[in-house]
């Protein structure tokens, strides 16, 4: 019993050659396409290798890998494009992004100090770094210092210094109080000066000199001593006139003064009865010294106090500062062999010793301290004007110009040799130690807070440029050391068959469905060509 109805079979003849033809197109398609991956591996047969084994892909394999890292590295990721892509607005606005986060984030992290943020591993070197910056700091600076530029600076700031000060006024530097201080400074070592026993020997010697020369040559003190020393002493003896007769008024009431004084006018009285000659005993019978020695004491007694008053009156000491200051000048002007005699040397030494401790006595005195201080203020006061006068007139007038010039230059010389100095250097030395040390022991903090939003902002887009024009020139060695055909070759060649396979039939899939369609269309029409050639025959 036949399948197919009789009715159908002359349809079926017709039918099946294009319907065969169709079937096979198809399948050797297929079959073609299925060739192109399989086998992976060569088949044999008797030890003899089957053609068509492997398929194409795996056969070719290497020469697909070199193909495809070719096309991609020379043709498709070229520097250039990669250089273009890097350049596109998207990118570099990604790239701003990506830098704002990553910097901010780290401006805006409280960091601590430098040596904290090291890891420990790298500690040795990070102390290693530090000496070598603070050696390089020094170095640098020991050679500044040692430099003509160093040097020419350092002169230039002594000189503009120094111009300052010169035109200041010394009322500026020294006040009145200052200086008054200084002058009470004067007079204390005056009177040290005077009341030292180096002074006293000194006069002595310098009087001792001048005498046996004056002696030897028959000069008074006139000749001898300066004009100005004699009215010095001449003012003097007129000024203490008033205290010597103060202490001859005391000393008239001490007893044993007062017994002498008796004596005195008792002897006066009794060799004026001796000398009347025959009257001379009767005058004593009218008048004993008894008598006499008491009525002159009674006297005293009774006029005490207008003795001691007619001693302090004006009068008497004006008159007595007149007969001391002209026996003075008589003294001064009578030569002093007459008063000295020059053959006996110990009366010379005597009368040496006597003057010079009476001169130094009369030096020692605090009138001729304040004497000498007020002179030597009222002399200074005046050349420097109350304290107007500029420093510079001061010292050309001390020292000249060219004293001035001199202390200048020795001035520059010296503050750039101290700068110099092993000690200055070895005081920079540990400023920059503690300086170094202590900056970098000092806790970072959070850096943004230095920073305004608009600076903030202006490092990254400058990070931004900076980055952008390092791509644009590296790029290109880049890309060369990359090699991304060799990169692209050996990832195809490493890459499992299988995966390869897939890959491709992912990409081709489509592609090869329409192909095995147009394998079994092409077999249906040569099928019915062989239908219509038969049918024709």
């Amino acid at each position: 019993m036949s399948l197919v109805p009789a009715e159908f079979i002359p349809y079926i003849k017709y039918a099946t050659p294009p319907l065969v033809g169709a079937f096979i197109g198809y399948l050797t398609n297929r079959v073609a396409i299925r060739m192109l991956f399989r086998p992976l591996r060569p088949w044999h047969v008797f030890g003899i290798r089957v053609p068509m084994t492997p398929g194409v892909i795996p056969s070719k394999r290497g020469q697909l890998a070199d193909n495809m890292g070719e096309v991609v590295g020379d043709h498709l990721l070229t520097s250039t494009e990669i250089g273009n892509a890097l350049q596109e607005e998207k990118f570099q606005q990604h790239l701003l992004n990506v830098i704002a986060e990553r910097v901010g984030d780290i401006l805006h992290r409280d960091l601590p100090s430098l040596p904290e943020l090291i890891p420990d591993k790298f500690g040795m070197y990070f102390s290693f770094g530090m000496m070598t910056v603070k050696h390089q700091l020094k170095a640098s600076v020991h050679e500044f210092m040692e430099s003509e530029q160093f040097g020419a600076k350092i002169e230039e700031a002594v000189d503009t210094k120094l111009d300052s000060f010169l035109d200041r006024e010394i009322g500026d530097v020294l006040s009145g109080n200052e200086r008054e201080a200084a002058y009470k400074f004067v007079e204390s070592s005056i009177s040290r000066m005077l009341a030292s026993p180096v002074m006293e020997q000194w006069i002595n010697e310098f009087i001792q000199q001048h005498v046996y020369g004056a002696l030897q040559k028959e000069k008074n003190l006139k000749e001898i001593l300066p004009e100005s020393l004699l009215e010095l002493l001449e003012r003097s003896i007129r000024e203490q006139t008033p205290n010597l007769l103060k202490k001859l008024a005391v000393i008239i009431k001490d007893p044993e003064v007062r017994d002498g004084i008796v004596r005195g006018a008792c002897g006066g009285v009794e060799n004026f009865i001796v000398s009347l000659g025959p009257m001379a005993p009767m005058v004593q019978n009218f008048i004993t010294m008894d008598v006499v020695d008491q009525k002159i004491r009674e006297y005293l007694d009774e006029k005490e106090d207008d003795i001691a008053a007619w001693l302090s009156s004006e009068d008497l000491q004006e008159k007595v500062g007149v007969v001391l200051s002209e026996r003075f000048a008589n003294f001064a002007n009578t030569p002093l062999v007459n008063i000295v005699n020059a053959e006996d040397t110990d009366k010379v030494e005597s009368f040496c010793s006597q003057v010079a401790k009476q001169i130094t006595l009369l030096l020692q005195g605090k009138e001729i301290t304040n004497g000498l201080t007020a002179m030597i203020k009222g002399n200074i006061e005046t050349h420097l004007d109350e304290g107007n006068v500029k420093i510079r007139t001061m010292l050309t007038d001390f020292i000249g110009e060219e004293g001035v010039t001199t202390t200048r230059n020795w001035v520059r010389k010296e503050s750039v040799g101290l700068l110099r100095s092993p000690d200055t250097v070895n005081t920079i030395d540990a400023m920059i130690d503690s300086m170094v040390t202590t900056i970098v022991n000092k806790r970072i903090g959070k850096l943004s807070r230095l920073l305004p939003a608009d600076v903030r902002k202006e490092i990254y887009v400058s990070i931004q440029k900076m980055a952008s024009n390092m791509l644009e020139q590296e790029v290109p060695g880049l890309v060369a050391s990359l090699d991304i055909r060799s990169i692209v070759e050996d990832k195809l060649n490493s890459l499992d068959l299988l995966r390869l396979e897939k890959l491709l039939l992912s990409i081709m899939e489509e592609q090869f469905k329409y192909i095995n369609l147009f394998g079994a269309l092409l077999g249906f029409l040569i099928g019915c060509g062989n239908m219509l050639f038969l049918y024709l025959t």
